[in-house]
């Protein structure tokens, strides 16, 4: 287990309290503590040191990951060291055998989430805001402090007389979150408005969820896959579901059938599930590295074989590589691995042009007789 800890008093509340927890409950489990130097400021250095001494100080490992970022970023700084300490910190996971990443967000942190989306969007999936069960790049992050207040944390640590770090840029009113923080803490009728807005987060997560279960049972029941990559599902059943089921059901294929590239945005999700419900007009549409096109009632989506990098793929010494994130190939190590595109390659049944074209093509060395095995990797599972 490890633990992301920047010395600011959610995380040193966090680093006492998993201490507490683990010689209580699981007195040899293996604790390390990671601290990354962003490097952006004179004294993170020196902060990260304190942190060790902390961690040293509760028997716990400690790691310093430094971000070599080059020139200084000079926009979105806040977001591009938000996904470079993730970076840093599950590759650390997953290369040392850390089975899960525990961050200290609080309700707090919820509460400004939520209130910056508000002004952006109304989806679901954004107004979920923090999940307390993430996933990073194959790593589990849980966020065991996201029902909790920040000042609460704070009286704990005040009776502890332990000592954390305060972070000047939590004060920098350049930074939208900044400015959202001192917004909510202004204000409070009744029930404050931070815990509104985490219970709308929770409302939210919860739609997500019952979303997502009604449109894999959708998936299950309605979509038929073929081993050329490609998927088809009727359309009548389609036409009757709402909006966001079929906007989330689209999501779903086009993440699979595109290669796995950058999620849609919802609005070109919406005008897709409009393009398919409709029934008519044009035949083809793409979106996300996929392809969808109408057939006698149907709808079908593979990949679109131009988004598929042009350099050709070897095989690695195992003799095995996951090509497009769609199939798996097996074959001689060194083995070059493209894109049929206009190559012409022999598939059973009625497959799209579409499809033929982004199939795999496995040229081998010299004197090999046996041929590539192919297995396309479906989104149902096998």
């Amino acid at each position: 287990m490890a633990l992301a800890v920047s010395g600011g008093s959610d995380s040193v509340a966090m680093l006492r309290l998993a201490r507490d927890w683990a010689l209580t409950h699981h007195p040899g489990l293996q604790v390390s503590v990671l601290t990354v130097d962003h490097a952006l400021r004179d004294g993170s250095a020196e902060e990260a040191r304190q942190v060790a001494e902390w961690a040293a100080a509760l028997g716990f490992a400690h790691h310093m990951l430094q971000w070599d970022h080059g020139e200084r970023p000079v926009a979105g700084i806040q977001a591009k060291a938000r996904v470079a300490r993730y970076d840093l910190m599950t590759d650390w996971c997953r290369e040392r055998g850390a089975g899960v990443l525990l961050t200290a967000h609080t309700l707090d942190d919820q509460a400004e989430t939520v209130m910056m989306r508000l002004a952006r969007t109304a989806s679901p999936e954004s107004l979920a805001g923090i999940w307390a069960e993430a996933n990073w790049k194959d790593v589990p992050v849980l966020r065991p402090l996201l029902g909790s207040r920040r000042e609460a944390l704070r009286d704990y640590l005040r009776g502890l007389g332990q000592a954390w770090i305060e972070d000047p840029s939590n004060l920098d009113t350049r930074f939208e979150r900044v400015r959202v923080r001192k917004d909510l803490a202004g204000r409070s009728d009744g029930t404050p408005l931070s815990e509104r807005l985490a219970a709308l987060a929770e409302a939210s997560a919860r739609t997500v969820r019952e979303q997502s279960s009604a449109a894999e049972a959708w998936l299950a029941q309605w979509l038929t896959e073929n081993g050329a990559g490609v998927c088809e599902f009727p359309l009548p059943p389609f036409q009757a579901l709402s909006e966001p089921l079929q906007m989330r059901i689209l999501g779903r294929i086009i993440n699979h059938y595109g290669g796995g590239q950058a999620a849609p945005e919802p609005e070109e999700l919406r005008r897709l599930a409009g393009w398919a419900a409709e029934g008519g007009g044009a035949q083809r549409r793409t979106l996300g590295g996929a392809v969808a096109g109408r057939r006698r009632g149907a709808i079908w989506v593979t990949r679109e074989a131009g988004r598929i990098p042009a350099s050709p793929a070897l095989v690695p010494d195992c003799g095995k590589l996951l090509w497009d994130k769609r199939f798996l190939v097996e074959a001689r190590p060194g083995s070059v691995i493209e894109a049929a595109l206009g190559r012409p390659v022999s598939l059973p049944g009625r497959v799209p042009v579409h499809a033929r074209r982004a199939y795999p093509v496995v040229s081998q060395p010299p004197g090999v007789v046996a041929e590539a095995r192919i297995v396309f990797q479906p989104l149902l599972g096998p």
